[in-house]
């Protein structure tokens, strides 16, 4: 009998996991903001490359819709781990730079034509 890993016989193109939080911290006004480790299936990629992001949560009264739960603030991707986690690190301790993120994102794009 050849058994398997369970998930062995799944493609490559599985979702990418996501690990424990690496730092985690209440925003001021509620919610918080977390830093995620995020796992790629190692067979779907060449050479080893990490993937982080910052992750912000908010806590309001109202319930949130699904695209309203957390909110991708960065997501970086690199070779050295001690670059792409010393930046993620920097912005979720930083409010302005999660601030600035976030207006970025929920501002339309601008058409010059």
């Amino acid at each position: 009998m050849n058994e398997q890993p369970q998930g062995a016989s799944e493609s490559s193109t599985r979702e990418p996991r996501i690990s424990q939080p690496l730092y985690t911290r209440p925003m001021p006004g509620g919610g918080y903001v977390r830093v995620e480790l995020v796992e790629s299936d190692e067979s779907a990629v060449g050479a080893e490359h990490l993937r982080g992001r910052v992750v912000m949560e908010r806590r309001t009264p109202a319930p949130a819709t699904p695209e309203e739960e957390h909110m991708v603030v960065e997501d970086l991707e690199g070779d050295d781990p001690n670059v792409i986690m010393a930046e993620l690190f920097r912005i979720a301790r930083d409010n302005a730079a999660i601030a600035r993120r976030v207006l970025r994102r929920q501002q339309p794009i601008q058409r010059t034509d």
